[in-house]
């Protein structure tokens, strides 16, 4: 009987060892699989690697786009910074020459360093997609680096650690959301002292995701993780205790150039969650049947993740949506795209994504132990949030024009 046991506890402990191992190697080298495309010069000249470089490649194009287009209009608004003078959102609009029915929206940059992608996306479809006979019965206003102090620092939020897209609303009572559930996971979300990615606690986090997982099961942790808090200004998705200064800038413009149509379709490109080297569609639950009927239409052909599924979350704040709220007279149809990056529908790739986040909001507010650490992190960040892989990007823009074609074609026959 000892020597069963003795055998049964070497088994169990060589299985434990074995479940450690795998776990410990798979979360600290995961590394999913670009998609398999051809790599393509022309559009990987699209991406840049600064806030400033993005932004001149912006209105360059913008600035081309006269040669083309009538009554092109470009200007920039200042944001103000307590470190940096020279900040802007930069606008390119161009009014329908035919008809002030519909009016199509591109924003890029809500989330700081999601801009890189969203840009490139942009600077594409003004040089190589829209034409004029395009534009007949449709107004374009393409926003460029809304967030643009998160974009020339690259993180994804602003200058007081707000994430944009849990801050826009017609009311203040959103900053009276409670998120019980990143209350209850606070110690986990919101680690304090100098970043150590050698650490027990950062080498094993997926032992610690699991445990919860078991607990709470994968949706709740997704919607306490992704919703957005109000209480916590150290934390991530801090939607903040007051509205942000584009909240403000945004409503004057979007007004101003909306007045005169009577259809608006709002797109807020993305980076992050989702299948790698896929587009996807991320709305919020949509309960007016007539417009959930419009928003199948114009997106016709593509899955739309509608937020009540148990891979996907919903969004306080959310900007797009706050459109709507802004146009109540008008029909206002709100679509997030985001292009994924880590296979958050996998566990292991919305682990990472959570532990790629609270490692670099943890080293913006306490720093790093050390130079190799910050480099590690900040590795991180790009592979979740403009990956390096020449692949990714230009499967990237390929795919934002194939929907695009389809979106537009779709929209002018709503």
């Amino acid at each position: 009987m000892k020597k069963i046991l003795k055998i049964a506890s070497l088994t169990l402990a060589g299985l434990i060892i074995a479940a450690l191992g795998y776990t410990y190697i798979s979360f600290n080298y995961y590394a999913p699989a670009d998609p398999d495309v051809a790599v393509d010069q022309v559009k990987l000249a699209y991406y840049h690697e600064s806030w400033e470089e993005c932004r001149e490649a912006f209105l360059l194009q913008a600035k081309t786009m006269r040669s083309r287009f009538n009554n092109v209009e470009t200007f920039s608004i200042p944001i103000e910074s307590k470190t940096d003078k020279d900040l802007t959102i930069d606008f390119c609009y161009i009014p329908a020459s035919d008809t002030t029915q519909k009016l199509m929206i591109i924003n890029s940059g809500t989330h700081g360093i999601e801009g890189f992608v969203g840009s490139a996306v942009q600077q594409m479809l003004m040089n190589d997609f829209f034409e004029p006979e395009m534009l007949s019965e449709v107004g374009l206003l393409i926003i460029h680096g809304m967030n643009s102090w998160g974009f020339k620092n690259e993180r994804r939020f602003t200058e007081n650690n707000v994430d944009l897209n849990r801050n826009f609303d017609s009311d203040e009572t959103l900053f009276q959301t409670q998120n019980d559930g990143f209350v209850s996971l606070y110690d986990m979300l919101t680690p304090t002292g100098k970043v150590n990615m050698n650490s027990l606690e950062n080498r094993f986090f997926m032992l610690k995701a699991i445990n919860q997982i078991a607990q709470k099961g994968m949706p709740a942790l997704l919607q306490a993780f992704a919703q957005g808090q109000y209480q916590f200004q150290e934390g991530i998705y801090f939607g903040g205790n007051e509205f942000e200064q584009q909240v403000s800038i945004l409503s004057k413009v979007i007004s101003e150039k909306a007045a005169p149509y009577q259809t608006v379709l709002n797109l807020d490109l993305h980076t992050g969650f989702g299948e790698r080297g896929t587009l996807h569609l991320f709305p919020n639950p949509v309960e007016d049947p007539e417009l959930r009927q419009k928003m199948e239409k114009v997106f016709d052909g593509y899955p739309i993740n509608w937020g009540d599924s148990d891979n996907f979350y919903t969004v306080s704040g959310q900007f797009v949506e706050y459109i709507g709220e802004l146009l109540s007279d008008k029909t206002s149809i709100p679509m997030l795209m985001e292009f994924g990056t880590l296979n958050t529908s996998k566990t292991i790739g919305s682990v990472k994504s959570a532990h790629v986040t609270i490692t670099e909001n943890q080293g913006a507010h306490y720093g790093y132990k050390s130079e190799k650490d910050s480099l590690k992190v900040k590795a991180g960040y790009y592979e979740m949030f403009y990956p390096p892989s020449e692949k990714w990007r230009t499967n990237a823009i390929t795919i934002s024009k194939e929907m695009m074609e389809s979106i537009v074609k779709n929209f002018l026959e709503l």
